[in-house]
């Protein structure tokens, strides 16, 4: 899938292009749904793996012959257990640079139970949840009131085991880039751990107690991100969705007293351990770019035009300032021709390729729903890419 004037290591590669160094073609990340991975496997690409490539093609088989959403609870939960091979050892195989490497064990998440019938987990900050389409929703959060939320108590992290995972990968890919999971404060408090309404009145009822425990989350978060790093990863991914479609979640006045000053910090604590941050915000940035660039953040990943981003306007901006990780819109690319998605792409990656800070790399995850045409374009068109068929610097 690459030809032989690369020179440099996915890893080496990645992490110029953070830099704002140069490199030898643009970095390439894939985001899967394990859905979508399972039919890539049965329609597109098989996994090297024989044992992992017959499973993932019967998990689709019985999926989409049971109707997809209307398939039986268990067909749409046990793709879910492809999450991770998705978006690492099959992702690499597909062409990505960079590998999804969560830390955590079976213990620490939890475990999945029964009740009355249907699939239950309980997850490691202490939320139920029940199957939702093809996830696992919260249906019974953690902190139900104010003082849940005085007296949460934080899972321990303190295990090595906790991080054997990322060490193990590491061991086995010295040359992948590796990205490890992690989490602002403001999305999954409000909407995995607390009921989201009842947390936004809380912003303006209790605010000192709302900053209290995003005090005490994003220490419990740079904890997890030091030992992650510690443990062989190169990039801390840090989800905080912030934006809806054209607006922000909460304004930016309190964003700015609330959620910022954690951003800033946790990015800062990051560094000093020796890793950059890619941040996963859906929804609309526009408003939120330049305090990225006083934060020092390293990279933006999603980037959804659908929601209202301009990325010719924020890269002619701030694309010397920060990486962006975006180019293959899975939202819009569903209802658009291969050809149409081509195009796109392409019209995306002359757009990151005018300094270099680019990580080709999905809008979101990519879903089942996207037609098989258009998957099979998206691999060829990037192939292309990587392989030097494609010059950055045309249709400026």
């Amino acid at each position: 899938m690459t030809d032989t004037r690369e020179k440099m290591t996915s890893r080496e590669r990645v992490l110029a292009c953070l830099k704002g160094l140069p490199t030898d073609r643009v970095p390439v990340m894939y985001w899967l749904n394990p859905h979508a991975a399972v039919r890539l496997m049965a329609e597109f690409q098989p996994a090297n793996s024989k044992i992992w490539n017959f499973v993932g093609r019967w998990l689709w088989k019985k999926f989409a012959g049971g109707g997809e959403f209307d398939a039986k609870e268990i067909w749409r939960a046990l793709p879910l257990l492809y999450t991770l091979y998705a978006n690492n050892d099959y992702a690499l195989e597909l062409g990505a640079d960079m590998a999804q490497v969560p830390f955590g064990t079976t213990e620490y998440w939890g475990k999945l139970y029964r009740e009355n019938g249907k699939i239950r987990a309980k997850d490691g900050f202490g939320s139920i949840r029940g199957m939702g389409g093809i996830y696992l929703e919260v249906i019974e959060p953690a902190i139900k009131n104010i003082d849940d939320l005085k007296n949460f108590r934080f899972p321990d992290v303190s295990s090595d085991r906790n991080f054997d995972r990322i060490r193990k990968y590491r061991q086995k890919h010295p040359d992948v880039c590796i990205f490890t999971d992690n989490f602002g404060v403001q999305d999954l408090p409000t909407s995995q751990m607390f009921e989201m309404s009842q947390m936004m009145i809380a912003l303006y009822e209790y605010p000192d107690e709302i900053k209290q425990f995003q005090q005490n989350f994003a220490d419990y978060m740079i904890d997890i991100g030091r030992r992650s790093i510690k443990a062989g990863a190169d990039i801390i991914f840090m989800y905080d969705d912030y934006g809806y479609t054209n607006r922000t979640l909460i304004s930016m006045d309190m964003w700015k007293e609330f959620t910022y000053p954690h951003l800033k910090r946790m990015i800062e604590a990051f560094h000093d351990a020796g890793a950059p941050v890619m941040l996963h915000s859906c929804g609309y940035q526009m408003p939120f770019l330049e305090y990225y660039v006083e934060a020092e953040l390293d990279a933006l990943q999603t980037f959804q035009l659908k929601a209202g981003n301009d990325f010719e306007k924020a890269y002619a901006e701030f694309g010397d300032k920060f990486t962006f990780n975006t180019g293959i819109d899975i939202q819009l690319g569903e209802q658009m021709t291969p050809e149409e998605l081509r195009e796109d792409i392409l019209r995306s990656y002359r757009i990151g390729g005018r300094n270099g800070r680019h990580i080709i790399g999905m809008s979101h995850m990519l879903q089942y729903t996207m037609p098989i045409e258009n998957m099979r374009m998206i691999f060829k068109t990037v192939n292309e890419i990587q392989a030097g068929v494609h010059d950055s610097r045309v249709d400026r």
